[in-house]
């Protein structure tokens, strides 16, 4: 699904009456809630208008060696909690006629919404780990380090135990055709943060015979 088409697909849901009506509805006078919405750490709203182009997925911006990820949409960034036993009692206890299948299709849809923003900030946190020299280094491509799907994955499924398991294949996909913005204005795809040991010594040839 193209960033496009996943803007509209969370779009959907944002409108969906349902999922309004749960993120609304209290539990009980502490104001507990059946829906939850929170951000992954060192990520940052985007509080201007975008004007990106559409396969830019977001800006890696330094702050005092916190690299906070901006996304596109701040939709990206986020994780929806459903508290399971606060939604039964709501059905339990709620006119929900012709209601229930609806939020069936709707905790898949946040379901799907979870599993990807989680693998997709996974992944980006691992691009920066391994490369963050070249995010504070004035988008230098001298300064990128020989980068590999395997060294990135073993990296998100070591910090990140609790999830999707990320593999090769689920990297390649995930960056496929997008961009990220660096801190100086520049666009670069996200495969060309994964260069090989010879794309590196060709860098440096250039670098002293052009």
């Amino acid at each position: 699904m193209s960033l496009e088409k996943y803007e509209n697909y969370i779009e959907d849901l944002k409108m969906n009456s349902v999922f309004i009506k749960l993120c609304n509805w209290k539990y009980d006078r502490h104001n507990r809630g059946i829906i939850k919405i929170i951000n992954f750490p060192e990520t940052t709203r985007n509080n201007r208008e975008c004007n990106w182009p559409k396969n830019v997925l977001a800006e890696v911006m330094v702050r005092k060696n916190c690299y906070l990820i901006n996304y596109r949409n701040e939709w990206f960034s986020k994780k929806i909690v459903v508290n399971q036993s606060r939604l039964n009692w709501f059905l339990e206890n709620e006119r929900l006629i012709g209601k229930k299948a609806s939020i069936k299709d709707l905790l898949i849809k946040i379901r799907l919404i979870n599993i990807r923003n989680s693998i997709t900030y996974k992944i980006l946190r691992g691009i920066i780990y391994f490369q963050k020299d070249f995010f504070i280094n004035r988008d230098d491509s001298y300064s990128l380090k020989a980068l590999s799907f395997l060294d990135v994955n073993k990296w998100v499924n070591y910090n990140f135990k609790n999830g999707i398991y990320v593999d090769n294949s689920r990297i390649s996909r995930t960056i496929n055709g997008k961009l990220v913005i660096t801190k100086y204005g520049h666009e670069i795809e996200l495969r060309e943060l994964f260069p090989s040991s010879r794309d590196i010594k060709k860098n440096i040839l250039k670098k002293f015979f052009i």
